[in-house]
């Protein structure tokens, strides 16, 4: 379905007349990526920006946010399903068997089910409310300049988790993020609800970090069908398993909900998004590049800020613009190729690393299929 686009230079034929020259696999895929870029950066946008119209005077859930936000990964797996089996011509049957093994030999069982997804749905669950939470102290552009610092808390875990070793590259990089966050944080005031916003968004991004890594370490590389299922498990593990929660946090009066006016259209509007912005982080490691996929969420800085300064009047100061520019340019080295990181160890008389840069590769480069938004993983 995706070969089928052409250069427009033509070409002579035999015979006379003329044809398209086909495009070339790398081509291909950078056509496909702009796009691809474009949808993840505006799902991300939108959905983040959705979850903070939420919050009013009868509405402060954030937990409840994140439980419905999350009902909706239950469509993650039925989509893949039906793609494959439109394009590929595949039984519904076939696509489940092929794609069950992540849960192991045994495949999909009650207590795969519990033990392997129930322990990441503890993680997703309190990263995405704490990145919601934190939506109803500081801005959006705040939100989402922090939070892209997780690449360079997925170089820490890697080390410890992964067994990656130390470049210095990649070492700077984390440096800068944390200079990043230091600025928002002086910008913002080191106490109050803004430092709180701080310390809620670098807590979601150091979770999304730790998310990442356990997931490269306990499922190894997933398929895009492999994480479509896994996703669609997590749905309905919180539709069935945290709903009790949600209720306790109402009647113990720490959300605040009115049920006959909840904002519906702004809770299904960043969920659908949400949903979205996975279906294109999945889908889009298949069709084009890694880098493109982690580009797009660089994008939502200031595509938020755009948002933040037209529809809520809010600036973003030269503190938070410098501190998100170090943050960014940190996301930006960590990314840089291992064989560049190499040659900078060369020059300094570093010991080469000998194992785990590759994992942690993938892990930076987005090709585990574990992102990040509103909906912050896989």
């Amino acid at each position: 379905l995706f070969a089928k686009f052409y250069d427009p230079v033509p070409v002579g034929r035999p015979g006379g007349g003329q044809r398209s020259m086909p495009l070339s696999p790398p081509s291909r895929r950078a056509l496909l990526g702009t796009p691809i870029v474009l949808g993840i950066a505006v799902s991300w946008v939108g959905s983040t920006q959705f979850a903070q119209s939420t919050f009013s005077a009868t509405f402060d859930g954030p937990f409840f946010n994140m439980w419905f936000s999350t009902v909706w990964m239950m469509a993650c797996f039925p989509a893949y399903t039906a793609a494959c089996v439109v394009l590929k011509g595949q039984s519904c049957g076939q696509v489940y068997r092929e794609n069950e093994s992540i849960f192991g030999a045994d495949g999909l069982t009650l207590r795969t089910l519990l033990v392997k997804a129930g322990s990441f749905l503890l993680l997703w669950a309190g990263t995405n409310y704490l990145y919601i939470r934190a939506l109803k102290e500081i801005p959006a552009t705040d939100v989402t300049a922090l939070f892209s610092s997780c690449n360079a808390f997925v170089y820490v875990f890697s080390i410890l988790l992964l067994r990656e070793r130390f470049y210095i590259g990649r070492i700077l990089s984390v440096l800068l993020a944390i200079g990043g966050i230091v600025l928002i944080a002086n910008a913002s005031g080191f106490k109050g609800p803004s430092f709180l916003g701080v310390v809620l968004s670098v807590g979601a991004a150091i979770g999304a970090a730790l998310y990442k890594v356990l997931f490269k370490r306990v499922f190894g590389d997933a398929s895009v069908g492999q994480v479509s299922l896994f996703l669609s498990c997590l749905g309905l593990l919180d539709l069935l398993g945290l709903w009790p929660v949600m209720l306790g946090l109402y009647y113990g009066r720490v959300e605040t909900m009115d049920w006959y006016h909840l904002p519906w259209s702004y809770l299904c509007g960043g969920a659908a998004l949400g949903l979205a912005f996975n279906f294109f982080i999945n889908f889009g490691i298949a069709f084009t590049f890694p880098l493109f996929i982690s580009l797009g969420t660089v994008l939502g800085i200031p595509l938020n800020a755009g948002v933040d300064a037209v529809f809520r009047g809010v600036a973003f100061g030269p503190l938070k613009a410098g501190g998100a520019a170090l943050v960014v340019c940190g996301f930006l080295l960590m990314l840089a190729p291992e064989e560049a990181h190499r040659k900078v160890c060369d020059v300094m008389c570093c010991v080469e690393p000998e194992r785990g840069t590759e994992e942690t590769d993938r892990l930076l480069s987005g090709n585990t299929c574990v992102e990040t938004s509103v909906q912050i993983m896989p």
